[in-house]
């Protein structure tokens, strides 16, 4: 971590340097045109759409969108820091893919980023009729609820400042760049934080028209983050692109229409002292709950997996959320399991939180069983490299064993039978499969029922299409179901109470 604030600090401070004479031509006359040394912070407004990385509907579809009704920045350069709010708009029906669904029709996100620290806020609460308006003026943060840290995030909210057109102009200028003429205009190179490559095409009329960075992620590596500067406009003095589209690993992620422009606000985003000395990350916990005979739900975190003891060998149902925890659950599910190897690793779907530990599974060296629209997808993600932030599989390179499912498939050592399934007429997600045992009466399944706390607690609405699917296919399939075992909740549930609710809200529509 100083490391890296050593390097952030020297950034900073080379922001106010003279540019050297290898940085004159194209750059010089961008910094010129674009008043890059003159604007030491910047605030703009927009609208339009921010869409779910990581959750399309199939591998090979856009990412889904949400509205945006009103999109917010404020960058201080001279400090690394920016305040981003987003107001997303729910009211218009979403398209097929995943993405929580928000309460209400109205979200709103507060993310900010200074140095090396991210943090998000909570929206806060609605000020009580005839009261004084508060808050901390533009790009404060003061009179909020509290932060949340989101170290993950860093990165990522850092690079943004620097892809701006402004931001990566004044970036190039303190990083030593180096530039080579391209069709249409100049190429500029530069890297933050010592492993961070930022590159920028500048067109003949001196304005940022590409900046093309990468990302650390555990499902696709080192992943492209692109973004486009479109229809430059002169806002009161200050030029600066009015439609502004992003992409992540290949699809749009942000596509926004610009409103207005201010130069040099005040910003004062400081660091909550929880932020800048978090707690420590706890370790990850993965813990043991027996279903059936040789049949364990694996849980201890926000997604849940199912290992299940074969004759000579484990199926294993997901790795999610990342690479440390598919590693663990991997571990847990061979601790739990022991002298025996995991021959098979069924993912439940692509969404990338159920994905995230994909990596580790193709290295432990397992059969990776999925639905075959995700061929290409994971051909792709286990020949991705990911130099950033090595992983076992970057540094294994093992590889891949594909088994691909279309309507069902059955795995069996001939004492034990395992059935998958994929679910028809299902929004959330294409290549959904669900793992039923016929000899024990359970369906394992991930994203379409979440159980509330307490069978008593009433459902949330936005879920009941899902659970009304998982319904319909278990009628559909003719499954003896008895238990379900859920990856999101804190229970295992009986078939009844599934059907129950199912059963009360058709008979209220």
């Amino acid at each position: 971590m100083r490391r890296v604030l050593v390097v952030l600090t020297a950034l900073v401070v080379g922001l106010s340097s003279v540019p050297s004479a290898q940085q004159a031509g194209a750059l010089r006359a961008a910094a010129d045109a674009l008043g890059a040394e003159r604007i030491n912070s910047l605030a703009f407004t927009a609208a339009g759409a921010a869409y779910q990385v990581g959750q399309n509907y199939t591998g090979d579809q856009p990412w889904p969108p949400v509205m945006v009704r009103q999109h917010t920045v404020v960058i201080g350069f001279g400090s690394a820091s920016m305040r981003q709010e987003q107001v997303r708009d729910q009211s218009v029906t979403q398209p097929r893919g995943g993405g929580a669904p928000f309460n209400g029709q109205e979200q709103r996100l507060i993310q900010l980023v200074s140095g090396n620290f991210a943090w998000n806020l909570p929206a806060p609460a609605p000020a009580a009729p005839g009261a004084a308006a508060g808050g901390a003026g533009q790009g404060g943060n003061a009179a909020l609820p509290m932060a949340a840290p989101a170290p993950a995030n860093q990165v990522e909210r850092m690079l943004t400042i620097w892809s701006t057109p402004q931001g990566f102009v004044k970036g190039a200028l303190a990083n030593n760049a180096t530039t080579r003429r391209v069709t249409g205009g100049t190429e500029v190179t530069f890297t933050v934080a010592e492993k961070y490559r930022v590159t920028g095409v500048i067109n003949v009329r001196n304005q940022v028209e590409r900046v093309q960075t990468r990302n650390d992620s555990p499902v696709v590596g080192d992943m492209l983050i692109e973004t486009e500067y479109r229809d430059y406009y002169d806002f009161g003095g200050i030029l600066f692109p009015m439609r502004i589209v992003q992409k992540q690993d290949g699809l749009v992620s942000l596509d926004l229409i610009v409103a207005s422009v201010t130069a040099n606000p005040t910003v004062n985003i400081n660091v909550p002292d929880n932020v800048r000395t978090p707690m420590p990350a706890p370790p990850v916990n993965v813990t043991v709950q027996k279903v059936a005979e040789g049949v364990f739900h694996l849980t201890g975190g926000t997604h849940h997996s199912l290992a299940v003891e074969m004759r000579d060998h484990i199926v294993l149902f997901d790795t999610p959320n990342n690479e440390q925890r598919g590693a663990a659950v991997i571990a847990k599910a061979k601790e739990t399991i022991p002298n025996k190897p995991i021959r098979y690793i069924v993912t439940s779907h692509h969404h990338w939180d159920h994905l995230g530990g994909i990596r580790s599974a193709i290295d432990e060296g397992a059969t990776i069983v999925t639905h075959q629209s995700n061929k290409a997808l994971i051909e792709r993600i286990a020949r991705s490299r990911r130099t950033l932030n090595p992983d076992a599989l970057e540094r294994s390179r093992k590889p891949l064993k594909l088994q691909l499912v279309g309507a069902r498939e059955v795995l069996t050592d001939g004492q034990r039978t395992i059935e998958l399934h994929n679910l028809t007429n299902y929004r959330h997600a294409g290549d959904m499969l669900v793992m039923y045992l016929p000899a024990e009466r359970i369906v394992a399944e991930a994203d379409v029922f979440t159980p509330p706390a307490m069978p008593t607690t009433p459902l949330n609405p936005a879920a009941m299409p899902a659970a009304r699917a998982l319904v319909d296919n278990v009628q559909r399939l003719g499954l003896n179901v008895q238990t379900v075992v859920p990856f999101h909740g804190g229970r295992t549930v009986e078939w009844a109470e599934v059907t129950q609710r199912v059963a009360a809200a058709n008979a209220t529509d």
